[in-house]
């Protein structure tokens, strides 16, 4: 397996490579799914990724929002800067822009984004048409779909292990655009996960706090699992983390890969929110009741001496601990933070520290920061080792033959005449080609006769070598020519439809969408039934997420039903022929509808008429995770909200097959 590192910035690009990533993945402004932080522009971009190619690594870039239909060309004019730059391979979330590289510049390597939420086999092969080379898996793909996804296909597989775990299924989170126009499929997440919220049944409050934080993915103990099913590449989250925080997350898992004892802590003080394996062990435990770093756990506060302006803070601590490291204080669910500039230790096990802050006695010591690890973690730089054999002849230039991925470089230098007092000698040659910031000279003398060169010009054929070593490296691959966007008819969604939860309900639009709680065939014939009395067109709004067995039992249902689908999710358009694309495909822009070639409607965008989809869709169970229920003793039932403390309320449904999907709408 590969390990692929994120990068924020060049520094955070510098510490995933020396820190033994294979692959980096980055994104440029106002085009991924990271628009909040610093990023690369077109011209930052190139120097970034001839240092990555300098070390054999692979650079992606994340293009990966929806786009609208003006944006597009916009989009390929990047995709063809970023071609004729070098970058390696391309993560793309919208249907449109994946089909036109495909048409216009098919020598482009696509990657589909986790963002388009694919999480079985059939997701796969509904996009078998497109020349994608590798799928990021969502995070709630479980273990036994990967198996079957890559026993199945030759799709190369990606899944993240590290980072961030966003609680909505990946791509279907309309909170942030439904509430303040600012769509996370489009990079510009509020994260209102974090927020605080109540949980409340008929009025009566149930629990308060982050209800909707989820816990930092840590796969760390599950790498083998991941191996033998198939994974191609793990992958970090963290491109708007510190440069440190991917120091030290990619140095655990190349210790992990390699056969070297890792760290816990040291993951956990790069980043962490509690940790979970996510959606491996079902659909369990991934709320946390906190939703910011945490650190780890070092001692408890002994005393605190107040002073007029400072404080001193007396603590214990587990660990050797380090000047300017920080701390949070945690006391009755608050927390301090401190940074110690002036930390002392009074022995082998206690500290302390001035701060103006308040800090309570008794209360927790969490260490967030440790200053000494992240200084040696961005201390460590590598150097690429290049093999390179010299040739040093009389009255012949001396030469040098580098191989690099099993090719041959040559370079000749000035003719060499005989050395009359002071000959060159193999160690001058060996010390000289060290005097690199990249590379590590693997020399191998194969001919040195008595000559003489000076120190200057053995300086300059040092470098001439090394230039045309770098040169080889950081060559773009293939060269291409903007291309124009084609135009397409505009196809626009349809409007006169309804969506039903109860077969009950009046029907008064010409199509009539049934969106049941429980998926059963005799509910479902009856729906059918009554449409066609009233002449109707009946469809049945499919869950955006479903396992082998739930695609098999859907099947059944249309089949025996005779039904058409709303398809929410790629697996849905293998079900039947007759399709309308639903809120959760995300059709953004009319190249994306051409593509799907079914009627639609739109969760987001400017395209139309929308229809008013979920805010969020929760493959957790909140009633587990909450509440302590069980299966077996399942709490469940209408009623439950969650509630933002700006009054907003959320009303909690379900859908239910094979196991429960939640959703949070109005």
């Amino acid at each position: 397996m590969k390990i692929l590192s994120p990068a924020g910035n060049l520094e955070s690009l510098k510490m995933a490579i020396y820190n033994g990533a294979d692959e980096v993945y980055l994104g440029i402004n106002d085009f991924n799914a990271r628009n909040n932080i610093e990023g690369f522009t077109l011209e930052t971009l190139k120097p970034s990724v001839d240092f990555a190619h300098i070390y054999g690594v692979k650079v992606h870039l994340a293009i990966n929002i929806l786009f609208s239909s003006t944006e597009l060309q916009k989009a390929l004019d990047v995709v063809c800067s970023c071609l004729n730059m070098g970058v390696d391979a391309f993560i793309v979330q919208d249907l449109g822009l994946i089909s036109l590289i495909n048409k216009l510049y098919p020598q482009a390597e696509i990657h589909l984004s986790t963002q388009m939420g694919i999480h079985n086999l059939e997701g796969i092969l509904a996009l078998k048409d497109y020349k994608f080379k590798r799928v990021v898996l969502s995070r709630e793909t479980p273990l036994q779909e990967i198996k079957r996804i890559k026993e199945n296909t030759d799709i190369e597989i990606e899944y993240f292990v590290q980072g961030a775990l966003c609680v909505s299924f990946s791509g279907n989170c309309y909170m942030s655009s439904y509430l303040f126009s600012a769509s996370g499929n489009r990079g510009k997440c509020k994260q209102l996960c974090r927020l605080p919220f109540t949980l409340k049944k008929q009025g009566k409050i149930l629990k308060k706090g982050y209800l909707l934080s989820a816990k930092d993915f840590n796969m760390i103990s599950r790498l083998d699992d991941l191996k033998n099913a198939g994974v191609d590449a793990i992958k970090i989250e963290g491109r708007a983390r510190r440069p440190e925080y991917v120091a030290l997350a990619t140095r655990e898992y190349y210790n992990a890969m390699n056969g070297v004892d890792t760290n816990l802590d040291n993951l956990k003080l790069a980043f962490n929110r509690n940790y979970t394996e996510g959606y491996f062990n079902g659909n369990g435990a991934i709320i946390s009741d906190i939703q910011n770093h945490i650190g780890i756990k070092v001692g408890k506060v002994e005393k605190v001496e107040t002073g007029k302006r400072f404080n001193r803070v007396i603590f214990s601590s587990n660990r050797p601990l380090y000047p300017k490291s920080t701390f949070k204080f945690f006391y009755n669910k608050k927390e301090t933070i401190v940074t110690a500039y002036d930390l002392v230790s009074l022995s082998v096990d206690t500290y302390a520290l001035t701060t103006t802050s308040k800090v309570q006695a008794q209360s927790d010591v969490h260490l967030i920061i440790d200053q000494n690890l992240e200084e040696k973690a961005c201390s460590f730089v590598k150097k690429r080792s290049v093999q390179i054999d010299i040739y040093a002849v009389k009255n012949q230039p001396i030469k040098a033959v580098a191989e690099l991925d099993g090719q041959y470089i040559e370079v000749s230098g000035q003719v060499l005449l005989e050395s009359l007092n002071r000959p060159l000698e193999r160690d001058e040659i060996i010390s000289n080609f060290a005097k690199s910031e990249f590379y590590k000279g693997e020399i191998t003398i194969k001919q040195l006769e008595n000559v003489f060169i000076t120190k200057q010009n053995l300086n300059e054929f040092r470098r001439q070598v090394f230039e045309k070593v770098t040169e080889f490296l950081t060559r773009a691959p293939i060269s291409v020519e903007p291309k124009k966007l084609p135009s397409l008819p505009i196809i626009n969604p349809i409007k006169n439809f309804e969506i039903v939860r109860d077969i009950n309900e009046d029907f008064n639009q010409e199509i009539v969408i049934f969106s049941p709680e429980f998926y059963k065939t005799d509910d479902v014939r009856n729906f059918v039934d009554k449409c066609q009395k009233l002449g109707k067109k009946a469809y049945l709004d499919t869950p955006n997420f479903a396992l082998e067995k739930d695609i098999k039992f859907l099947k059944d249902i249309i089949s025996s039903c005779k039904i058409g689908i709303v398809a929410n999710n790629y697996y849905a358009l293998n079900l039947t022929d007759d399709v309308i694309i639903g809120g959760g495909l995300n059709v953004y822009n009319h190249f994306t509808a051409n593509q799907l070639k079914y009627p639609f409607f739109t969760a987001e965008g400017e395209l139309g008429q929308r229809q008013n989809y979920y805010y969020m869709t929760l493959r957790h169970c909140p009633m587990k995770n909450l509440l302590n229920s069980s299966c077996e003793k399942c709490l469940y039932q209408e009623g439950y909200e969650y509630v933002l403390d700006s009054g907003k309320t959320f009303k909690l449904s379900r859908k239910k097959l094979s196991d429960c999907t939640f959703y949070l709408s109005d």
